[in-house]
């Protein structure tokens, strides 16, 4: 089974629509304190002009160009005076320079100085979910799943709507033999993301290990009835295969 590093925690919404392949801007992301689900493409938020001023004409424009003019101002007010950032709602702040760092030292595979980064950015803001993220990601490739669980847990219940958390909250709950709560979870993934070609293995791994205990289970009520053994003995390759790391 995998866990994964995702450089920038997405929403699947716009992956699934394909906008990715035509090579459009990607709006749905997590990059630290911004979190824009809801905002739209920017290539597609307003009509054109031209089209505009054909519905409108020209004391229309004056009154649109006028009310955009105001709505623009209230957001950058909002920017700097509002309140804290909520889970689900639009910030407008930008990736900061952490988040670069991190992800650069993350591609390094220097976990000790990413994880230095990603503490001292928790302190400032903590429930920044792509830092949670990356942080429960250093634990687990560290060696401390009983650190990385609770993190990955939480962004499952803050975050719902991301795949990935569910994903590698699913592969340490496999690692521990809880298989039915690994299947809920690789399933939460791709109910977020029905793309998510990671959760897919793991949820196929997942199922091996429920079906080998099934016919291991059938073996011993029934031992008169060899086909439940001869299954077990068939899933073993295939289960060799789900513990290796790709």
């Amino acid at each position: 089974m995998r866990s994964v590093m995702s450089e920038s925690l997405r929403t699947a919404d716009w992956v699934n629509k394909g906008a990715k392949a035509k090579g459009d801007e990607d709006p749905l992301f997590y990059n630290g304190s911004q979190y824009t689900k809801h905002m739209k493409n920017p290539q597609h938020t307003f009509a054109n002009p031209r089209d505009i001023g054909h519905v409108l004409g020209r004391h229309g424009i004056l009154a649109w160009g006028f009310a955009l003019a105001c709505v623009v101002t209230s957001t950058f007010a909002q920017s700097d005076v509002g309140p804290a950032w909520q889970p689900g709602e639009l910030a407008s702040t930008t990736q900061t320079d952490d988040h670069q760092e991190v992800r650069k030292l993350l591609r390094q595979a220097k976990y000790t100085a990413a994880l230095s980064w990603i503490d001292r950015s928790l302190a400032k803001k903590p429930r920044d979910p792509q830092m949670l993220f990356w942080q429960a990601f250093i634990y687990e490739q560290t060696g401390q799943a009983d650190k990385a669980l609770p993190v990955y847990l939480g962004l499952t219940q803050d975050y719902p709507e991301l795949a990935e958390p569910h994903n590698n909250l699913g592969v340490l709950y496999a690692a521990k033999g809880d298989y039915n709560r690994a299947k809920e979870s690789f399933e939460a993934a791709l109910r977020d993301n029905p793309s998510y070609a990671a959760a897919h293995e793991n949820l196929g791994d997942v199922l091996l290990h429920l079906a080998q205990q099934s016919y291991a289970r059938a073996s011993s009520l029934d031992p008169k009835h060899r086909t439940a053994a001869q299954k077990v003995e068939r899933l073993k390759p295939a289960l060799e295969l789900s513990q290796s790391k790709p």
